[in-house]
């Protein structure tokens, strides 16, 4: 048996397919499961579990053509873009399906109607097993970080808390002021790290710059990022991919929710999430978010005061 499941990207999506990747090790036991993603991704593949074979996307024809060669019994399409239409058709595996996006349904929440709700982007990719498969029953998403992962050497702290300010779109952001208030009214025993991407790397330097904070920013790798999660009694961040790294480990966390909201299936599937949402009228006004509030308020955010993150911080999982 030859499977192919296809997500290019990104981070949090990756992580989301994990009980898709498991519930079909567990019923292909000697599968050859490969899992494509865009070269950035290639070491996330291998913290999913489920023995599977990372192969790097690329554009190019002939990596197309080759994969005809393959012979794949399955392929799995859990991106659902133009690119993995033309890999899914360039495969030619003798089942191939596709997930489905529910895009009505989330373009109908995004324009107010708060009826509607999606339990998460989970019970979405499992459709593509329900065409063919029956029944399938999923677990949450599950990170399996190297025991032997080596971190640089950090001080003692009464609590670690990490931080992950980034996201893609301006509105997923909390503002850094914000963070940097929380920082201030926290006990000087508490240690806070500040994480993202290389790109990120001057957001996270100013939120930690003149506090208890250390930035590490596009320094560490994701096997790194799971074992500094382990060890950090808090995870903070938006509805971004780190959320879903936090969740996959089980860790406490905190998820703040702006332009986004988890009715559209994005909150973190882990028993010790706290989720922080306005709830607005107004929410959520776009999918992934955008450059600036359509509102012109950004309330979204304003309303999550650093009190609230730190009541929460100080009390209990």
């Amino acid at each position: 048996m030859k499977i192919l499941i296809l997500r290019l990207s990104s981070l949090g999506d990756i992580v989301l397919t994990q009980p898709i990747c498991a519930w079909l090790r567990e019923h292909y036991p000697q599968a050859r499961i490969d899992y494509m993603v865009k070269e950035q991704y290639l070491e996330l593949v291998p913290l999913l579990g489920c023995s599977l074979n990372p192969i790097a996307y690329q554009k190019s024809t002939k990596a197309h053509l080759d994969l005809k060669k393959e012979q794949y019994d399955l392929v799995l399409d859990l991106h659902a873009k133009l690119s993995t239409w033309l890999l899914r058709m360039a495969a030619q595996g003798e089942k191939s399906v596709v997930y489905n996006k529910e895009r009505s349904r989330r373009r109908k929440i995004v324009k107010g109607r708060r009826e509607l709700a999606i339990s998460s982007t989970v019970e979405l990719y499992k459709s593509a097993l329900d065409k063919i498969f029956d029944p399938v029953s999923l677990h949450s998403p599950r990170l399996y970080p190297p025991e032997d992962t080596i971190l640089p050497a950090l001080k003692t702290a009464a609590k670690r808390i990490l931080i992950f300010p980034g996201a893609l779109h301006y509105t997923k952001r909390y503002p850094s002021l914000s963070y940097k208030q929380l920082i201030d009214l926290s006990p000087k025993d508490w240690q806070y790290i500040i994480l993202g991407s290389p790109g990120e790397a001057a957001l996270c330097e100013d939120i930690a710059r003149g506090n208890q904070g250390l930035s590490l920013a596009g320094k560490l790798s994701f096997s790194q990022i799971l074992a500094l999660m382990q060890s950090a009694d808090w995870v903070i961040s938006a509805d971004s991919g780190p959320m879903h790294l936090a969740a996959g480990l089980g860790r406490p966390q905190i998820a703040i929710f702006g332009a986004t909201h988890p009715s559209l299936g994005f909150a973190p599937l882990n028993p010790k999430a706290h989720i922080l949402a306005a709830d607005l009228a107004c929410q959520p006004c776009s999918l992934h978010g955008s450059k600036h509030c359509p509102e012109n308020h950004f309330n979204c955010m304003r309303l999550i005061k650093p009190e609230q993150i730190l009541e929460i911080l100080q009390g209990s999982e």
